[in-house]
């Protein structure tokens, strides 16, 4: 469907959500979207995804932030990255404990120099929050008047992971990819993403003359066809404004907000 710009595209995770937990999830998406499209009056595509990833971080809510999981050692270990797609400028963080990691990455992103950071060094807090509700990965992906496209995702990762693991999150084309075509966010089973690097694929496919929700839809049912269900879910939107979601689990915690509307579902519903 096509949204008038600017365009927020939000989520919270693609898993084996249950009806008691739909309410929470709803709530944190509606005001995550609030959050991050207020940045459009002032700022642009990549003041919007940080703002509505850093509202879900700190909401406890998902796997991420302040609610993210513990690996085998009790200790937590956050994920995220960032890029905007018409400049092809990305930053990353891994393996770090601070309160905001999407914050982090930005800077890294801003910074230049490198893509990817990874450990304690970044660390200036420590979440020490359980998640309320099974999912994994918060994301988003944005269209501002400008035509940026910027991509985000941010984690705790997979419940007992072993320290040191890297989930698809913090991965370009993986996790998160933007280009001056389209901006796409991941979420499901990080190692499964990893090998399979679906948020490249959408830019290819679109490149290739597939509509964003045709591309969305045929990077996860290659994914099913070959891992089976219950591991994946996207986000995605395109520079014309065309936006979608598609995941191969029970739900997926999503938003959209845009000029003329605004729309959130966990199960069924048409972004």
């Amino acid at each position: 469907m096509r949204y008038q710009k600017p365009v927020l595209l939000i989520h919270g995770g693609a898993g084996n959500w249950k009806e008691r937990d739909a309410d929470k999830a709803l709530k944190e998406i509606s005001n995550a979207l609030d959050a991050g499209y207020k940045e459009f009056k002032s700022g642009s595509s990549i003041e919007a995804v940080v703002e509505a990833i850093s509202y879900m971080e700190d909401s406890g809510v998902f796997d991420a932030g302040k609610g993210s999981v513990k690996n085998t050692k009790g200790e937590i270990e956050m994920d995220a990255g960032i890029m905007l797609g018409n400049k092809f400028l990305v930053g990353a963080v891994a393996s770090v404990r601070v309160r905001n990691p999407i914050r982090l990455a930005l800077q890294v992103m801003k910074d230049g120099r490198h893509v990817l950071l990874v450990g304690k060094e970044a660390e200036d807090d420590f979440p020490t929050f359980k998640p309320l509700i099974e999912s994994d990965t918060v994301g988003a992906v944005a269209l501002d008047n400008d035509n940026n496209l910027v991509a985000g995702t941010s984690t705790g990762g997979i419940s007992g992971k072993l320290p040191g693991r890297v989930g698809d999150s913090p991965i370009p084309g993986a996790g998160y990819y933007a280009t001056p075509r389209i901006a796409v966010s991941s979420t499901g089973i990080g190692e499964i993403i990893l090998k399979m690097l679906p948020a490249k694929e959408v830019d290819i496919l679109v490149s290739m003359g597939f509509s964003i929700c045709d591309a969305i839809r045929s990077s996860i049912n290659k994914v099913t066809n070959i891992f089976g269900k219950n591991n994946i879910g996207m986000i995605g939107i395109d520079y014309n404004g065309y936006a979608s979601a598609y995941f191969n689990t029970v739900g997926m915690a999503r938003g959209v907000k845009s000029n003329d509307q605004k729309k959130i579902f966990v199960f069924e519903g048409e972004i």
